[in-house]
């Protein structure tokens, strides 16, 4: 018995440490006849969404949580683990502040892979919800030291970028230390978008690969707000933004109880009957997500049509109609419109007149936005 039990907790924590991306490490080591442990093993090319999160002035909070912040750190990834594995993603790597997350769309079906898609955008949008929501996360809020440095600011945040395309999935290291990780030019683009939600003051920027292949109703909730050249990109990438509003939110009232060992198995277990719901009920994921759907209250139709015309003045150059559009479409919400601002600052300086050869296409290297 004990031994069994101990090879149940190996396994575990093997299947913690490596994730799905080291699931070919094991397999491979298992299946092998040498006593050894072989860990050069090839890497497999996959098509996958590739997502980028990142916990909002993190910096700020290691200097001022100090060894609290492992705790602070955990609390966050606790729902972001959740909320991944709730819609059918991997979480792969965690370097404090940023976290890798993969759906794996290889070998599937058209109708699977939009479902997959959809999944990467809600499950971001929902990440962020209940970060919001969090009880446990709202006691940041009042921290002295925070609220000294970051003021009105104060509270736990999440910015994310989402790309479709290819990465190898596989070992990274040596003999004395491997990480399973994904390598692709695409992962930096991913994490191009995320960076790019500073620039643009938004929650969320997927790229046009994984816009492209969502179903309708996620797609058209999604807005294009530029066209840029992004870090590890040979083409100009539409930048689409999933607008979130989480102002709108409350701190949910539940109490804070410690969970136990066998309350964590069991929420597990739950979470593994939401997951197969998801997966094989026929069920609009929009309506499920209820929280998602306050985030959203504040982003009118009218909203979106004035700023669909002012975006297509910017793109094909006639500055001066695109300003029009804009300056509405800024403080149209009773809040500031980032996009708006932030293609407003851009025509500002260039005094409101399109570059010559404009195609309506910025490069974006990852510190700001300038023509390209």
């Amino acid at each position: 018995v004990i031994l069994e039990k101990t090879i149940i907790k190996l396994g575990s924590l093997l299947a913690l440490g490596f994730g799905e991306a080291g699931a070919q490490i094991i397999a491979s080591n298992i299946d092998g006849s040498s006593y050894g442990v072989n860990v050069m093993v090839p890497g497999q090319r996959l098509d996958c969404v590739i997502g980028h999160a990142r916990i909002e002035n993190f910096s700020v909070a290691t200097e001022v949580l100090q060894s609290r912040v492992m705790t602070f750190v955990n609390q966050v990834a606790e729902i972001v683990h959740g909320v991944v594995e709730e819609h059918h993603g991997a979480a792969n790597k965690n370097n404090g502040d940023t976290f890798l997350i993969i759906w794996r769309v290889e070998d599937y079906d058209h109708k699977d892979l939009t479902r997959l898609s959809d999944m990467s955008i809600l499950a971001f949008a929902r990440m962020l919800g209940q970060v919001h929501m969090s009880p446990v996360l709202a006691r940041y809020r009042t921290h002295p030291g925070l609220q000294q440095r970051l003021g009105s600011r104060c509270r736990v945040d999440l910015s994310f970028g989402l790309h479709r395309g290819w990465a190898i999935e596989g070992a990274v290291g040596s003999d004395f230390k491997i990480d399973a990780s994904y390598l692709s030019p695409n992962v930096s683009i991913a994490e191009s978008l995320e960076a790019a939600t500073h620039v643009y003051k938004v929650h969320l920027i997927a790229s046009e690969p994984v816009i492209a292949s969502c179903t309708p109703a996620i797609a058209k909730c999604c807005r294009v707000i530029d066209k840029a050249m992004i870090r590890g990109s040979k083409a100009p990438l539409a930048l689409h933004v999933f607008d979130l509003d989480v102002t709108k939110l409350e701190v949910e009232t539940m109490p804070v109880v410690p969970w136990s060992v066998r309350q964590r198995f069991r929420a597990r277990q739950l979470l593994e009957v939401k997951k197969k719901q998801k997966w094989n009920m026929a069920l609009d994921l929009l309506d499920e997500a209820q929280e998602v759907a306050k985030m959203r209250e504040s982003y009118t139709e009218a909203f979106f049509q004035y700023f669909i015309m002012g975006y297509q003045n910017y793109a094909e150059g006639e500055w001066s109609a695109a300003r029009v559009f804009l300056v509405r479409t800024f403080g149209m919400l009773g809040f500031e419109d980032g996009p708006s601002k932030a293609l407003l600052a851009f025509m500002e300086r260039h005094k409101f007149q399109a570059p010559d050869g404009w195609r309506g296409v910025r490069r974006f290297a990852g510190d700001g936005v300038g023509a390209a």
